[in-house]
């Protein structure tokens, strides 16, 4: 079934949702911040800002902010007390009381710090291209090069990351003119989301999740809670297992504040 665009829908979704316990999860860049040229400079607006203070006060509603971005960054990027972080997809987890980092391999690990050098050495003569370390993930921007230099990177980063791409290895997954390498491990986004709300409800009220993202990572998120939630997409309706979409963050901090006015 096709996405539909959330705020079309609002009165039906907002019967369902008054008076009832949410946790809302939601992605970073592309959702509560535009995508730009420099991830640098990617800076959560005021108007953003407070309407996720406004829902933390409200108290019904539990947020976490989970990024490919490393914790420290995720976090002060966001700055909000009461928020639960989450770093590199899932894989580092902190705030609000829960504190979790999923065990990773010490072969994910060598084969990391491998990969690393390997491609610091071959994209370093590329114009426009970057390698950032987040520890338990790596991640090769390429938003600012020239289309002609795409082969290149795409190459470097096979030939990097081949030889470790198994279990307990390192997995490579293309995104919005990035390549993320990552543990290749049974965890991701979705699984975050799972053990977060098993966290929020243990002993007390059923939450209702609310997952709102912009990247194929946030596909392992919509799929997990498809069938107990809500699940937005963020952009042009494409094929998505979200049952909803928002076409920006504009859209984005729009349904926040419909959220705390309810």
């Amino acid at each position: 079934m096709a996405a539909r665009h959330l705020l079309d829908s609002w009165e039906e979704l907002k019967t369902d949702l008054a008076d009832r316990s949410l946790y809302l999860f939601l992605d970073y860049d592309g959702t509560l911040s535009p995508i730009v040229r420099d991830p640098g400079r990617a800076i959560l607006s005021l108007r953003m800002k407070r309407r996720l203070e406004r829902l933390v006060r409200a108290g019904r509603c539990r947020i976490a902010v989970i990024s490919g971005r490393a914790l420290p960054d995720i976090r002060d990027r966001v700055g909000i007390a009461g928020i639960v972080y989450g770093g590199n997809h899932g894989l580092e987890v902190e705030g609000a009381g829960v504190t979790y980092r999923c065990p990773v391999p010490f072969t994910a690990r060598r084969a990391l710090d491998d990969v690393r050098g390997k491609l610091e050495k071959a994209l370093s003569p590329v114009p426009g291209v970057f390698l950032e370390d987040k520890g338990l993930s790596l991640t090769v921007h390429f938003r600012k090069a020239k289309r002609a230099e795409l082969p290149v990177v795409e190459r470097a980063v096979e030939e990097a990351a081949s030889p470790y791409r198994i279990p307990g290895g390192i997995d490579v997954r293309p995104g919005k003119e990035v390549f993320e390498l990552r543990p290749f491990i049974a965890w991701n986004k979705g699984k975050t989301v799972l053990w977060l709300l098993e966290e929020g409800t243990a002993g007390g009220e059923a939450l209702v999740p609310v997952c709102v993202g912009d990247d194929r990572t946030d596909e392992d998120a919509f799929r997990a809670v498809r069938d107990r939630g809500v699940t937005v997409f963020v952009g042009a309706p494409r094929q998505t297992k979200a049952r909803y979409y928002l076409r920006n963050v504009g859209e984005v901090a729009e349904f926040l504040g419909r959220l705390a006015r309810i």
